[in-house]
């Protein structure tokens, strides 16, 4: 009984109230908490060609750290994790229209950014086929239940819950819009998030709000297939060597969104607008090691044999908010029914399609 008044209490204007309140946290809250962007860069030489390269080069190296500061810069890190959050807010699968008992999804999410990594330092190696844009990609199943079911009350009836989880491994052969050529590509994506949301009698409208957690793992792995050129303090010199990067995110989040249902027929569309609170980090590492050629002979690999080594890592925190708008639309017949929905916010677009049984 307590349930149902404190759900009672959630009248359609305090929910309004709600949404205007968290758009202005989402505003005001990220300047009180800065973003940080730290990047550490380690550079390993051994052989004799070594007492030809400056010290400088070797600590910080102009080959060592500029690269991820410039290439894989705090606004790429950041796109790559909100890419990532916006394509686990689709695989919800909340929908506009209430539910009123139960219903199962099985949908596949996908969104990608606009923002991009910039010149490779490194283009003359196979480290340029390394992704430059934010890509998220993953199925996942979906529960809904009505609160109703569960409390005996017609105003938890308007109440749906809805949650999603699916662990998923990939390769390179189902990630959609990276071409990555030569390259051993694996990782894991665990998303799962809980949504709840009210739809007030008669009004069309609906407000959720709900609570998710992003975790993705990339790791790519390449090998040059030839000697290619790079430069140390003026010298022409070549490579060959294995390149490896490893890209990690955990991000919580907060959501609100409201949405407004319109149906004709058998066919809904579902326009809505939405926020998201972020919280966590992305990281990144970056490593090569290859064979130096002499100063002398940039063919010649083999007299002075010497070996350069270069590390490096860096890790975004997200203490950051965006708003973003969606259109959905749905087919029913029957208890089945097919969803489509999009979500866009600034440089960056989700889409998702799913298929839902109803019981």
């Amino acid at each position: 009984m307590i349930l149902v008044f404190l759900l009672h209490k959630f009248s359609q204007m305090k929910l309004i109230r709600t949404f205007l309140v968290i758009i202005l946290i989402q505003i005001i809250f990220p300047m009180f908490f800065p973003e940080r962007f730290t990047l550490k860069a380690q550079v390993l030489c051994l052989g004799g060609e070594c007492s030809n390269i400056p010290f400088e080069y070797q600590v910080l190296g102009n080959f060592a750290g500029p690269a991820l500061d410039k290439i894989y810069t705090n606004g790429f890190l950041r796109s790559m994790g909100e890419n990532a959050v916006l394509q686990n807010i689709n695989s919800n699968q909340a929908g506009g229209q209430n539910v009123p008992s139960y219903r199962m999804g099985l949908g596949y999410t996908i969104s990608r950014g606009q923002s991009k990594a910039r010149d490779f330092y490194y283009e003359n190696s196979e480290l340029r086929n390394l992704p430059k844009q934010g890509v998220a990609a993953s199925p996942s199943i979906s529960f809904t239940a009505n609160l109703g079911e569960w409390i005996p009350s017609a105003y938890a009836k308007r109440w749906n819950a809805t949650t999603h989880f699916f662990p998923y491994e990939f390769s390179e052969a189902n990630i959609p819009f990276v071409k990555i050529r030569n390259t051993e590509v694996r990782g894991k994506i665990q998303n799962y998030g809980v949504v709840f949301r009210y739809y007030p009698e008669t009004s069309g409208f609906s407000y959720g709000f709900g609570f998710l957690q992003t975790n993705q793992d990339l790791y790519l792995s390449s090998y040059d297939r030839r000697p290619t050129q790079f430069r140390i303090d003026g010298d022409k010199r070549r490579w060959l060597g294995v390149n490896d990067l490893f890209y990690q995110s955990r991000i919580t989040s907060f959501s609100f969104d409201m949405k407004y249902n319109w149906t004709i027929g058998f066919l809904s569309i579902v326009p809505g607008i939405g926020y998201v609170y972020n919280q966590g980090f992305t990281s990144l590492q970056v490593s090569r090691y290859a064979l130096i050629s002499t100063r002398v002979n940039p063919d010649d690999f083999s007299s002075d044999p010497s070996v350069l080594g270069i590390r490096l890592a860096t890790r975004y925190d997200h203490v950051s908010s965006f708003g973003y708008g969606s259109l959905g639309f749905r087919l029913g017949q029957g208890n089945f029914s097919l969803t489509t929905e999009f979500l866009a916010g600034k440089e960056m677009q989700s889409a998702n399609l799913s298929l839902n049984y109803q019981f």
